[in-house]
């Protein structure tokens, strides 16, 4: 059963609810983690239960394999601006499996979370866990796991031995 499905952790439109044209884009695969990663992975107090809940609400959701190739996906490498520093290059991750040296950014903190179903070119806001706001520039995508699994199947048809 779907959070959607409980309606345990759904969150009322606000004046900063995302229209149609700017909603992030998640995969059905990214979705169904980071469904799941609020349970396994957030304390019920967390104060990012609610902004995974929001984000989970306002996305449009559609199959892993039609997610656009400059839209940031789980294990995408993501260049990024917060607040007009430095230039950053991020592998995006979920969990606590990946120990933080510099390489990774978790989708379960502010900057991660705001990544995630954006694409290439965008300005976001995320929303710092002291109520303050950050202004994260997408600069580019290097590297998306579903765009990578297009071009080696050679076909949005070709699913490859699994589909057997």
């Amino acid at each position: 059963m779907s959070m959607r499905d409980t309606g345990a952790l759904r969150l009322q439109p606000n004046s900063e609810t995302l229209v149609a044209e700017t909603r992030p884009v998640l995969g059905l695969h990214d979705y169904g983690r980071l469904e799941t990663a609020v349970f396994d992975h957030l304390d019920i107090l967390s104060p990012m239960r609610p902004q995974v809940a929001a984000l989970l609400a306002a996305a449009r959701v559609v199959p892993s394999r039609e997610v656009p190739g400059d839209t940031v996906t789980l294990g995408s490498i993501v260049r990024y601006r917060v607040d007009g520093d430095t230039l950053q290059r991020r592998i995006l991750v979920l969990g606590r499996e990946h120990a933080p040296n510099g390489q990774y950014v978790n989708v379960l903190t502010p900057v991660g979370l705001a990544l995630i179903g954006r694409r290439s070119g965008e300005t976001v806001t995320a929303a710092r866990l002291d109520g303050g706001k950050l202004t994260i520039i997408i600069e580019g995508i290097d590297h998306q796991p579903e765009a990578e699994l297009r071009a080696r199947s050679g076909s949005d048809n070709d699913h490859g031995p699994e589909a057997a």
